[in-house]
């Protein structure tokens, strides 16, 4: 007896990764959020006395994203879920963190806010990507011999 549900078409399927485009992925994410970083910390003078923990803390933020990447580079399924909790965390923390930063210094309000939320769009929209992004899930699966 036929089965009552058809076969779906080829193009329904889900097509296999590619372990190249997904180390571009991985590259393009990191160099955006490098950049990201870097010009966030260029509004730290106008913070005041939260200026330094604030370039400390996107300095962190820099080296986790770089150590995560290259973790998730090396096949390690773990990193993937790794750095997308890093990136919401940073994203929560930095929002707790700024209303107070703004309600001491007015002049951030234009600028500050833009930048801001720029950044934790970035991550956000950053961490749903590698999470559901088919390439840097392959990247993830055990090497097939002679593959690289």
């Amino acid at each position: 007896m036929p089965s009552p549900i058809p076969t779906p078409p080829d193009q329904w399927q889900r097509r296999p990764g590619n372990r190249f485009a997904g180390k571009i992925w991985l590259i393009v994410i990191f160099v955006i959020l490098t950049a990201l970083n870097y010009a966030a910390s260029l509004v730290s003078p106008f913070i005041g006395s939260y200026g330094p923990g604030y370039c400390g803390a996107l300095f962190v933020a820099t080296f986790w994203n770089g150590v995560l990447l290259s973790a998730i580079w090396c096949r390690h399924g773990w990193a993937r879920f790794a750095l997308a909790a890093f990136l919401l965390a940073f994203v929560a923390g930095q929002l707790l963190f700024f209303p107070d930063v703004l309600v001491r210094y007015p002049v951030m309000k234009e600028d500050g806010i833009r930048v801001v939320v720029l950044l934790s769009a970035a991550y956000i929209l950053a961490a749903a990507f590698i999470l559901s992004s088919i390439d840097i899930r392959w990247i993830t699966r055990p090497a097939d011999p002679g593959d690289n």
